[in-house]
């Protein structure tokens, strides 16, 4: 039998049922960049984050490594995944291998300080205001302290 005529899927997607399933159920991860407030909205079950042209999301400061950490969505959550980087990946201020991230954490990969955001957690009004407040209480005359400065490799 002929099989030219059949329609042919999208080229370099992946095939079968397992990664069907897997792209209907993926919820997309919002990450907020503190204290601007641009959003980074991620789609992709495996998104690479690192200084490194061939990352799919690249942040151009000397303490981010050429490949930092990863974000990936398994089991129905997103988790942050170090790369062994020299400066390390935070979540909440405390350092991490690999985490779930949750509504409201706060994600730091170099000098960047991402806030999660995810749409089916979403924080409702008062909620939000509570949040917003704990989040930067005490922000008027404060000043931001940085880590130290260390070169990646």
């Amino acid at each position: 039998m002929d099989d030219s005529n059949k329609p042919s899927s999208a080229a370099g997607l992946p095939q079968g049922p397992h990664f069907a399933s897997a792209a209907q159920s993926l919820t997309p991860l919002r990450l907020l960049l503190q204290p601007s407030g641009m959003a980074l909205e991620l789609t992709r079950p495996d998104i690479l984050v690192g200084r490194h042209s061939e990352c799919d999301v690249r942040l151009p400061l000397p303490d981010v490594s050429r490949k930092h950490c990863r974000f990936q969505f398994h089991a129905g959550c997103w988790h942050v995944v170090d790369l062994s980087s020299l400066n390390g990946v935070f979540v909440n201020d405390e350092p991490v291998e690999r985490m779930v991230l949750r509504q409201g954490d706060r994600v730091r990969i170099g000098g960047f300080t991402f806030l999660v955001e995810l749409p089916g957690e979403a924080v409702a009004g008062a909620e939000a205001e509570s949040l917003a407040q704990s989040l930067f209480k005490n922000r008027t005359g404060a000043r931001t302290i940085w880590p130290p400065r260390r070169q990646a490799s």
